[in-house]
């Protein structure tokens, strides 16, 4: 009888003390995360915001030369002026600076003004023939009537005679003379392995990443460099399966603000998102969950470790009770 009663008492204690640590290990497990989750989120707000002064530098960059080039339109000064525009920021990969068809006739149909960076060396061009007036950074300014964002794109092109090797993103201004009609534009380049390089300094997880979006969900920025451009979020994924990722994807096109926990090739993952103020894109830190409970699994290991001695404990000292009344009997 002592010992079934000394058994049920240790059954009990045992019960409790499981349910007591498992309410703890709960509590400890959705505190960690809250608390990363608002880590993430803050370490998010200030890379985008970094992000988003880059890319008004740029603009403001551009704009700042807007009426020099419309009031000296002739070619030595626009090679000059798109010289001096990469010259003078470092943070612009190329400029040029483009007019309408037959501007400047006695130098053909086309015309361009082209600088780009190479390392420490700046080249500034005329470039030669080649179907400008069809691509985005010239035809989506042209056609809105205002300055734009083009998505980032590769610049090589076997007709020009000068390219960038990196993929780039482009401010394009639209260019009107006095009488408002429009003569060209202005396009300053960004590049996006370099932008890449200003805003992944800082990642607070083994194992996270950034990840940008452009305005369909294609690849900015991702650790997979074989996805950039061509590739979007959406490529490749079974809706059924990865709910998480489909929705994710149209949360960031949609330019909208949060968090979620995404399965990204079948690795859990805590994503926070949010939209850049400028050129319509979207950028994410994605923190694998492994990596922020790290800590916490360590305690887990150590808790279970202390709970199952101390059942063992009270185990020993009910059977040294149950021996020494029976001895006394």
């Amino acid at each position: 009888m002592m010992i079934r009663r000394a058994l049920f008492n240790t059954l009990l204690i045992a019960a409790l003390y499981i349910a007591a640590l498992g309410a703890l290990l709960w509590y400890a497990h959705t505190s960690i995360k809250k608390e990363s989750q608002k880590q993430a989120e803050y370490i998010l707000e200030n890379t985008a915001l970094r992000t988003d002064n880059l890319l008004t530098e740029v603009e403001t960059v551009t704009r700042n030369f807007e009426w020099l080039v419309t009031n000296n339109m002739h070619p030595d000064s626009l090679l000059e002026y798109s010289n001096r525009i990469v010259e003078l920021n470092p943070n612009l990969n190329g400029c040029s600076i483009t007019t309408e068809p037959n501007f400047f006739p006695k130098l053909g149909r086309d015309f361009s003004a082209y600088t780009v960076r190479h390392n420490d060396t700046i080249e500034t061009v005329m470039e030669g023939e080649y179907d400008y007036y069809s691509k985005d950074w010239y035809k989506n300014p042209r056609e809105a009537g205002k300055s734009v964002w083009v998505d980032p794109y590769d610049d090589f092109n076997e007709a020009g005679t000068l390219y960038s090797t990196d993929m780039i993103a482009s401010y394009s201004l639209p260019l009107y003379n006095a009488d408002s009609t429009f003569i060209g534009v202005i396009s300053t380049d960004l590049s996006l392995p370099k932008l890449s390089e200003s805003i992944t300094d800082e990642l607070p997880y083994e194992g996270s990443y950034y990840m940008m979006t452009g305005k369909s969900g294609n690849f900015l920025m991702y650790p997979d460099k074989d996805r950039l451009i061509y590739h979007t979020i959406f490529d490749g994924v079974n809706p059924r399966m990865h709910p998480d990722i489909i929705s994710l994807g149209h949360n960031m096109t949609e330019g909208k603000k949060g968090s979620m926990s995404v399965n990204f090739e079948g690795v859990n993952c805590l994503v926070s998102y949010q939209p850049l103020s400028k050129a319509g894109w979207s950028i994410a830190l994605v923190c694998p969950e492994k990596s922020i409970m790290g800590n916490f699994s360590s305690f887990v290991y150590i808790t279970i470790a202390l709970l199952l001695a101390g059942i063992l404990m009270l185990l020993y000292y009910h059977r040294r009770h149950i021996t020494n009344h029976q001895a006394e009997s």
